[in-house]
């Protein structure tokens, strides 16, 4: 994350704002390119390794090495099913280097989420957002039922509320317990049955 959007709040209204990182800065159009490459080449791999480890964005990979999602796709695909087959090539090389920069941003993300434990300065939403969307399998709660194995009722999968939404839901069955319990409370006693060997009262007349 940058520096500037790491700052320290604002007092209040009226104080100056820092001023906004140009989006311009560093762009350079390349010059002469009249397509995308199609062929990867070992020059290629560090290129899209440091621009993953920096965005992790294959799309920015891409355009850095002067080529296109699509193809970064497909030479990472050729990279898992060399694997497969125990093969090494270029693109198994190519594989291993993103898997690589994947890693040290995910751990550059989460030191910084750290961070923000300690540093009352520091917002957290960005961080949270940004490994929920990255990383969803390891940083995302899910809120879906979970599936029911044969034999077992686990119940609904875990669902993070806030304090006040579950404050009002034991409200809530805290007031419909009391009005039960005064429902039953009015209700007239019921006569108990006769006990076994006794006769019935003979009714009057």
């Amino acid at each position: 994350m940058p520096p500037e959007l790491m700052g320290e709040p604002s007092d209040g209204p009226g104080e100056d704002a820092p001023d906004l990182p140009d989006p311009l800065a560093g762009f350079q159009l390349r010059a002469g390119t009249r397509g995308p490459r199609t062929t990867l080449t070992k020059a290629m791999i560090p290129i899209i390794a440091e621009s993953l480890a920096r965005t992790g964005v294959q799309r920015i990979a891409a355009a850095r090495a002067g080529t296109t999602e699509d193809c970064l796709g497909k030479w990472l695909t050729k990279g898992r099913d060399a694997v497969a087959r125990r093969k090494s090539s270029i693109y198994t090389e190519l594989l291993f280097a993103c898997e690589q920069a994947w890693a040290h941003r995910t751990g550059f993300l989460i030191g910084l989420g750290e961070r923000t434990v300690v540093d009352r300065h520091a917002n957290p939403r960005f961080l949270t957002w940004l490994l929920s969307v990255t990383s969803p399998k390891q940083f995302t709660v899910s809120r879906e039922p979970a599936a029911q194995p044969h034999g077992g009722a686990l119940g609904p999968a875990f669902e993070l509320v806030s304090p006040e939404a579950a404050a009002k839901s034991v409200t809530e069955k805290l007031l419909r317990f009391l009005e039960e319990e005064d429902k039953r409370g009015a209700e007239p006693p019921e006569e108990a049955p006769p006990e076994s060997g006794e006769a019935a009262p003979a009714e009057g007349g």
